[in-house]
């Protein structure tokens, strides 16, 4: 609510305002509402509580209520094919009356049931019968003996008249019978029944068995559990699964799918016997599955079921309700199946069936009835609370805007005062003292931003103390201990003793002549002669005849033989400088060279062999200019059978406190008109300034530049200033002239580069100005110099102002502090108030002009 936004902010001007400036009203809202939110929260508290063990209990009720319904429907199975069997027992049993009988019993292929199988007296009355599809088909009694787990085995004991007994569920296979007129194999899964029959006077006959198919049981199991599922019977929609076990324990078989597809599909548990550990496969039923002993919960079910009791048990406290916790389950009921005996009063325990609930009814009922607490908890809080925000509306929109301006001030690290219309007395305080501390806080950030750039200016101008010694720096030859120079001083060593030719590449001012004549100081050619040959420098005909030379008489001018630069350097080194400039006529001449080793001088007739290193160096990328045909190929492949690459300065800028130095005291040790006579001290500025610049003209360019500082440095130190580099060479300095007072008009006097100043002081206050020693003061500065004097002094503000160049408050009050430090301005005034004016307002300033700067 936006009533808490101003206390809830963080800020602390606007919590402070917030405490203390709440009304009645206000002090209302802020304690009705908890209080309502509390009685609110108990009476949810307690409806849950009682709404939620309705909801248990009737979950529990209903989850009892369909595995009972289950068990119901599988004993009504179970007794039915009791009958059928005492039915079958009380007509005529030789083969083919029975064979007739089943032939029209359309009930034996409804009820799935798979086995007929009388086992008589003597071999002759042995016969058995199988369903298989609603086709009859007679198995040879050769090969129902031979069938393990067929019905002539284990017949068992306690075969009494009107007594039918029920054996253990087997799994049984039947090979090579004559099914749809192929021989097949069919394999079933049933439940066996048999009873004892006697002929009218009492003489046992023989016994009947007949076998229900256990997919008949599990389709009834599946239809109380098959709403939502999918094919492969994983139910993504239905949260019920179930189970029937036998009264020893072992999983049998679990719900599926939809009942009408289910028929092919085998008898498997492998959904609800996920997280136990047990045995698999029972004698005579290899699907079958028994947990462990250490699954008490399963364990205590089937000895419930085997004493006739159905129970429920839910999640634990501590352990898990099924398996390892591999399946979630909020509960698991389960209910014994029992068939009916001789005796109405007795019942016999066939096995039992477990409802695996994995509903989380009672999570879902009470997310739902959480919406609803929640909804009418803030339903009832909003009405409530709007009641009282009404009350409390003007008051809070006040200290809303006075908190938001405050809160913009912040952000925008702003301490102008806040400036806002007529507001109620408590909050015209409030804006007042606020107004106080900006007006302090805004005196103490100019006092220290003069601080820092005081400290800063003075810094910058101090000598820098991380230069290396003069005598730690090499006097010659490549200067850097950079990563890249190390590197490359590494391939020079590497390339020096071989005999190939090297191609130097990297751009202008990087070294490449240095690099060449260090590799041939390291070559076993150091003895020899090392030349240097500008290609970009001569033209065709001038470099043809520099490089090769040329006979007597072979032009008009060629009074004397000429050996040309190859043979100069006989035994020697020769650089081709700028090589990717060369015409194409050298380029094929040197080709030629490179190749045979020989050369022709210009008008003879005959090659003379040379023993000449040859270096060439380029500031191109002759490689890509070779691939598109400026340069040719075949000359590139021969130059680069060494290819060395130079560093640019800007990727070794560690390298320029040891160049600096190295340039200052080879200047100062060469001397020179103009150049100091011992090397001066350089700030930390003046470095900073040269670290900070890309350097485009390299080494070449920072010798220059130094050279440059060196003209115009003053004091013994080089400062900021004194270094022109980048767009600085091309602005010439323009500084106010000294104008003698001659009386003179002003458009014929010197242009100067304040003419708008005598309009505000006269060219007689600019002409009497006491002088000021060149280099204290920058461009910006002199540029400025006058208008303040013309208008008789500025603060820190009209001076960022009057600059016109969007500086920052610390440079401004750097150039300011500058001007103090000089004598030529004074500081009056404190805080806000503070302004800076001339020293003297009698006195006026002349700047003296620095000397012409070379180009």
């Amino acid at each position: 609510m936006r009533f808490f936004g101003p206390f809830l902010s963080g800020n602390s001007l606007t919590t402070a305002s917030f405490l203390v400036q709440r009304s009645l009203r206000g002090r209302i809202l802020i304690l009705c509402l908890p209080l309502l939110a509390l009685a609110l929260l108990v009476f949810f508290f307690f409806s849950w509580r009682v709404l939620e063990s309705s909801v248990n209990h009737i979950v529990a009720r209903n989850a009892q209520f369909q595995s009972h319904a289950i068990s119901q429907t599988l004993t009504q199975i179970l007794a039915e094919a009791r009958n059928h069997l005492l039915l079958l027992a009380s007509g005529e049993l030789d083969q083919a009356t029975m064979a007739r009988r089943l032939k029209y019993r359309g009930r034996l292929e409804k009820a799935q049931y798979r086995e007929v199988a009388f086992i008589g007296l003597t071999a002759e009355s042995k016969y058995l019968f199988l369903n298989c599809g609603g086709e009859i088909i007679v198995v040879p009694p050769e090969v129902a003996l031979n069938t393990v787990y067929g019905p002539f085995h284990n017949i068992g004991a306690n075969q009494f008249p009107g007594r039918v007994n029920v054996a253990q569920p087997v799994e049984v296979s039947y090979t090579l019978l004559p099914v749809s007129d192929s021989l097949q194999s069919v394999t079933f899964q049933v439940l066996r029944f048999s009873t004892a029959v006697h002929d009218a006077e009492g003489h046992f006959q023989g016994v009947l068995i007949l076998s229900l198919d256990l997919s008949a049981l599990r389709t009834a199991l599946s239809t109380f559990s098959s709403a939502g599922t999918d094919s492969e019977g994983n139910a993504p929609g239905s949260p019920i699964r179930s189970l029937f076990f036998d009264k020893d324990g072992w999983m049998l078989f679990q719900s599926e799918g939809d009942p009408a597809d289910e028929q092919d599909k085998p008898l498997r548990t492998d959904a609800v016997r996920g997280g136990f550990r047990g045995d698999f496969g029972r004698p005579g039923f290899g699907q079958a599955f028994r947990p462990g002993p250490e699954y008490l919960n399963y364990w205590n079910m089937v000895l419930d079921v085997q004493n006739g009791r159905s129970g429920r048990f839910t999640m634990p406290e501590s352990g898990y309700l099924w398996g390892d916790g591999q399946m979630r389950l909020d509960g698991v009921s389960y209910v014994p199946v029992n068939l009916p005996t001789e005796n109405e009063n007795s019942k016999s325990v066939i096995g039992g069936v477990a409802v695996l609930d994995s509903s989380f009814t009672l999570m879902h009922a009470g997310t739902q009835i959480i919406g609803i607490h929640a909804c009418c908890f803030f339903i009832a809080l909003a009405l409530l609370g709007g009641g009282l925000w009404l009350l409390a509306g003007t008051a809070n929109r006040q200290l809303h805007i006075l908190a938001k301006e405050l809160e913009s001030r912040n952000q925008q690290e702003s301490l102008d005062p806040l400036t806002m219309p007529p507001m109620p007395q408590e909050l015209e305080k409030i804006k007042n003292a606020a107004n106080v501390l900006l007006e302090r806080l805004r005196g103490a950030v100019e006092h220290n931003l003069f601080r820092q750039a005081q400290t800063t200016a003075n810094s910058l101008r101090e000598p820098a103390d991380n230069l290396p010694d003069p005598e730690d720096v090499p006097s010659h030859g490549l200067v850097g201990n950079s990563p890249s120079m190390r590197h490359l001083q590494m391939q020079m060593r590497k390339a020096a003793p071989s005999a190939a030719d090297v191609l130097i590449a990297g751009e202008t001012g990087t070294g490449k002549e240095l690099v060449s004549e260090y590799i041939h100081r390291l070559s076993p050619r150091a003895h020899g002669p090392f030349i240097t040959i500008n290609c970009g420098a001569l033209d065709e005909g001038l470099l043809m005849d520099t490089l090769f030379g040329h006979v007597k008489g072979a032009f008009t001018e060629a009074k004397a033989a000429r050996k040309g630069a190859f043979l100069a350097a006989d035994g020697g080194t020769l650089m081709l400088d700028e090589v990717g400039n060369a015409a194409p006529k050298v380029q094929q001449a040197l080709l030629r060279a490179l190749s045979t080793r020989r050369i022709r001088p210009l008008g003879a007739d005959y090659d003379v062999s040379f023993n000449t290193r040859i270096i060439a160096a380029t500031n191109a990328k002759i490689g890509d200019e070779a691939m598109v045909g400026r340069f040719r190929e075949d000359l590139y492949y021969r130059l680069a059978i060494i290819t060395i690459h130079t560093p640019p300065l800007n990727q070794r800028k560690e390298d320029i406190p040891m160049l600096l130095v190295h340039f200052l005291s080879e200047i100062v040790h060469n001397g020179g008109p103009g150049m100091p006579k011992s090397m001066p001290k350089v700030s930390r500025g003046a470095l900073v300034k040269l670290m900070e610049y890309n350097w485009p003209g390299n080494v070449r360019e920072l010798k220059n530049c130094v050279t440059n500082a060196l003209t115009f440095c003053e004091g013994g130190i080089l400062l900021a200033e004194d270094i022109r580099i980048g767009s600085e060479l091309s602005v010439p300095l323009k500084h106010p002239q000294s104008i003698p007072q001659t009386g003179k008009p002003a458009e014929q006097r010197p242009e100067r580069e304040f003419p708008e100043s005598t309009a505000a002081g006269g060219p007689d206050e600019i002409s009497s100005l006491n002088a000021v020693p060149e280099g204290k003061l920058n461009p910006r500065q002199r540029r400025l110099l006058p208008h303040i004097v013309a208008q008789g002094g500025v603060s820190r503000h009209e001076y960022q102002a009057l600059s016109g160049e969007n500086i920052s408050a610390r440079t401004a009050l750097y150039d300011l502090q500058a001007f103090v430090s000089v004598g030529i301005l004074s500081k009056e005034g404190r805080g806000p108030a503070l302004r800076y004016v001339p020293a003297r307002k009698e006195a006026q300033i002349q700047i003296r002009p620095p000397r012409s700067v070379a180009a």
